[in-house]
């Protein structure tokens, strides 16, 4: 059975989530909407004044930094669109809960998950949204499947004269969302890679670099010119990350080799590597830490190949 789409819970104090699909917190017509245009002029001002250098969701390792919180996202049970409405369901019966799509009157398609994942509609952008410009608006139906902080789901669908399902990105351990960021009118999406969750660490001391996508090619890609950026100096880099202990090293090692991967300076992260492990003071002799480096490199990259943007991340640095 296909699951499709939404948990949604508000970042810091700035935001609220509404679930219009839940009889026990209805409310009326007016008092909803004055909440709702009270919600989008909190979050405008919260993104606007955001500092996102003190905002960020911080991992680990000092230098690695998550996504930012200035981001705010809201979803509604209900939304209706031209001759479209989806609207989530909850199936007490059958132990399922369910975003129903329909048109004229008449369902066209159901999308069901069990009663424990979270569905609903994003209201950020606007359901109807044209968000990839290509003359059709869409909606963004969303899953938060409740299996130990994961995952997040987003379907996208395109509401031309017949529904198709456009694209789905996964979030997995966090949100993604939808803005317009280098103002072309197509909404890019901002998310995390969580290829690395659990990889030699506990989930707190997991990184997950920022991952920027663009509608190309009819579907999400990564942004190339939006996530690059200039490499660092040397004085910057070639810097051993300090209170760390030998159970670690993995974690310390890939968090900054991947900040450097993700924004198009993965030859970089490669020799940052070989300089690691050159001046890694663990008593060890050259050989053995010469096999520790050999081992770590492997396990690295096939780490990396399960990224759900791995064919991107080669062509943005050049592999």
């Amino acid at each position: 059975m296909r699951t499709l789409v939404n948990h949604l819970q508000i970042l810091a104090v700035f935001t609220a989530f509404f679930w219009g699909c839940n009889a026990d917190i209805a409310q009326h017509v007016e008092e909803k909407k004055h909440i709702d245009k009270d919600s989008k002029v909190v979050q405008e001002i919260a993104e606007k004044g955001c500092d996102p250098e003190l905002t960020k969701e911080q991992f680990y390792n000092p230098l690695y930094y998550g996504a930012s919180s200035c981001y705010l996202q809201t979803a509604e049970g209900e939304a209706t669109v031209k001759n479209y409405t989806f609207k989530v369901s909850h199936k007490e019966a059958d132990e399922k809960v369910c975003v129903d799509i329909i048109r004229s009157g008449r369902k066209i398609r159901s999308d069901c998950s069990d009663l424990m994942s979270q569905l609903a509609i994003i209201t950020r952008p606007d359901p109807g949204t044209d968000i990839n410009g290509d003359g059709i608006p869409e909606v963004i139906a969303y899953e938060y499947t409740d299996e130990w902080h994961c995952c997040s789901i987003y379907a996208i669908f395109s509401l031309g004269k017949k529904l198709k399902l456009i694209d789905v990105l996964y979030g997995d351990h966090s949100y993604i969302f939808f803005r317009d960021l280098d103002g072309d009118g197509k909404y890019e999406a901002i998310g995390l890679d969580w290829a690395f969750a659990y990889w030699s660490s506990s989930f707190t001391g997991s990184p997950a670099p920022q991952v920027i996508l663009r509608w190309k090619n009819r579907k999400y890609r990564l942004a190339e010119d939006l996530m690059k950026k200039n490499p660092p100096v040397d004085k910057e880099l070639y810097t051993m990350p300090s209170g760390f202990e030998k159970g670690q090293t993995y974690t310390v090692l890939s968090a900054r080799m991947l900040d450097l991967i993700y924004t198009g300076n993965g030859n970089l992260a490669l020799q940052y590597c070989d300089w690691f492990w050159q001046n890694l003071d663990y008593g060890m002799s050259k050989q053995k830490l010469l096999k520790e480096k050999k081992d770590f490199l492997a396990a690295f990259k096939k780490q990396l190949r399960k990224s759900h943007y791995w064919a991107d991340l080669k062509k943005m640095n050049g592999w």
